[in-house]
């Protein structure tokens, strides 16, 4: 009685299946079900069925994988796959793995019978069971660093079985010392021309990393790399010696670097655990791993970080940044979303040249994106700003983030979009055309304003707006507007360093010969006089503060 194995990841459709071939021929025999290949493995090589009837699209391993892996063991197992109507592509590679047929879902029962009716007259003409092949496996080396890659996922996550590490041994990764390394290597982004890496495919790169990191493995040492993330290659190294380091210069760790750097110009930064012992301690040495490449944000990238150097830093800086987010909040709630870029990326670089440690870098972040998560609750703009995404996802993809760069640019981006959501969420309620007008001046004062543009923004004819203008708020539209430039004036005078030339320009006048005039109009002194007298004042002020 010729046997049959079921590969499908979905139990309804494999239940299915087993049904419709026991009512077909009552001379063949199901003699198991499996949900995906590695599960699939382990029943051919316990049940040598002569057929295995598998389904391509699966989980972990697919239908083709299966085949490759199965045909080298076992050299009678003859394949029927089963594809989706826009699956064709796959269908021709399982054909050229040797299936024998192939059935298109939903299964009809009349097709299935005839599949069967054909195998079965085949095996009868062999006169033999298929038997378990005791021949090495003939595994392409892609196929193998694949799968072995899978496997290896299941030690850095303590999920580790007899049968993964059996697998493991056969595709040639036999990890016969006590102690283990854990290398996590990440691309520094801005190695790579902006528009390089958006033309081209992301993963590519990680998959060129770790070729060139499996390459200097084998040269030195005993272990695996893979592609673990969208954003990192792992390595898992075996070793004789709990003393091991990966750190030091000239050794594996720092010759992976230089080599990446010097074969493409792009550069890598990679977080080394401590040596762990046995497999149950791969698992604490890839956090300690990832731990260590945190210490990025500090350090900057190209570079090896070793955690254990990492965790015996001193504290340095002068502790958590105590932040003005005055400019910051005045660019949000007023709408300038084109201050933000720059205001963050200041930010960042401060905190980071000045953190004790990551940790205290993040806590920074996200204290201040929970103000503005608060802030947007208030404001009712929430849904629009994050979308379906819940502010603790958010706040934990921060705190993945071990690059400056990286930091900034999320942090801009999601600053920016609440910018906008805020602005848009204001003008939809505001019903009152010279509070949307003030707004609007407020928020453009240092480019030409004209009378008729504002009054566009309300939907109003001009002559109108300026008699409500002056009917509402006292002043005329134009005299409101030197208002607003000479209190920008008059704070940027006082407090900063920036030359008069410059703060005319930046509060909308045209020349500073002008701004010269109105501003003396309007403050008696010349903006020259007036920085000298707010000086002054200062400098009173803080003897006086001193002398108390």
């Amino acid at each position: 009685m010729p046997k049959i194995l079921i590969v499908d990841d979905e139990s309804v459709f494999r239940k299915g299946l087993r049904k419709m071939i026991t009512s077909l021929d009552s001379n063949w025999e199901v003699v198991g079900e499996a949900s995906d290949g590695y599960d699939a493995l382990d029943k051919l090589a316990e049940l040598s069925p002569e057929v295995l009837l598998t389904d391509i699209r699966m989980p972990r391993m697919d239908g083709i994988q299966l085949q490759q892996l199965a045909a080298g063991r076992f050299k009678d197992l003859m394949t029927i796959v089963v594809s989706g109507f826009d699956e064709f592509a796959y269908v021709q590679q399982s054909m050229r793995q040797g299936a024998k047929d192939y059935l298109m879902k939903p299964v009809e029962r009349q097709e299935l019978g005839r599949v069967l009716e054909r195998l079965g007259q085949e095996l009868a003409e062999r006169h033999k069971q298929s038997a378990r092949s005791d021949q090495p496996w003939q595994v392409q080396p892609v196929l193998k660093r694949h799968v072995a890659g899978h496997l290896a996922d299941s030690l850095l996550k303590g999920k580790t079985e007899d049968s993964d590490l059996r697998l493991l041994r056969e595709l040639g990764f036999a990890f016969g010392h006590p102690y283990f390394i854990c290398m996590v290597i990440k691309l520094d982004k801005h190695s790579v021309e902006k528009e390089r890496y958006q033309r081209g495919d992301a993963s590519l790169f990680l998959l060129y990393i770790q070729q060139v990191v499996q390459e200097m493995i084998d040269r030195q040492a005993v272990g695996i790399s893979f592609v673990q993330s969208d954003t990192e290659v792992v390595a898992l190294l075996n070793t004789a010696d709990p003393q091991h380091s990966l750190s030091a210069p000239g050794a594996l760790g720092d010759l992976i670097r230089r080599q990446i750097r010097s074969l493409s110009n792009l550069t890598v930064t990679i977080g080394v655990s401590n040596p762990a012992e046995g497999l149950p301690g791969i698992p604490r040495a890839y956090n300690e791993a990832g731990i260590a490449l945190l210490y990025r944000l500090i350090e900057g990238g190209d570079k090896l970080l070793d955690y254990a150097k990492m965790k015996q830093r001193p504290n340095e800086g002068s502790g958590p940044l105590k932040w003005s987010w005055e400019i910051l909040e005045k660019s949000i709630t007023g709408g300038r979303g084109a201050g933000i870029g720059p205001i963050v990326e200041h930010m960042i670089e401060e905190l980071c040249s000045t953190a004790e440690s990551p940790e205290s870098i993040h806590q920074q972040i996200c204290k201040l994106l929970l103000y503005y998560y608060e802030l947007s609750e208030e404001l009712e703009v929430t849904e629009a700003w994050l979308g379906s995404k819940d502010i603790r996802k958010v706040l934990f993809d921060v705190c993945s983030l071990s690059s400056r760069q990286e930091l900034a640019e999320k942090c801009r981006g999601l600053l920016l979009t609440l910018t906008g959501c805020i602005a848009e969420s204001r003008e939809m309620k505001d019903i009152d055309p010279v509070t949307v007008a003030q707004r609007y001046i407020s928020q453009h004062y240092h480019h030409p304003l004209s009378l008729k543009e504002v009054a566009d923004k309300v939907y109003l004819n001009p002559v109108y707006f300026s008699n409500l203008f002056k009917q509402r708020t006292g002043v005329t539209f134009s005299e409101f507007v030197t208002h607003i430039r000479m209190e920008e004036a008059r704070r940027k005078l006082a407090f900063t360093g920036e030359k008069i030339s410059r703060i005319a320009e930046e509060t909308g006048f045209g020349n500073v010969r002008h701004f010269n005039r109105v501003f003396k109009n309007c403050s008696g002194l010349s903006p020259k006089a007036y920085r000298d007298s707010s000086r002054r004042v200062q400098t009173v002020s803080m003897d006086h503060k001193d002398g108390s």
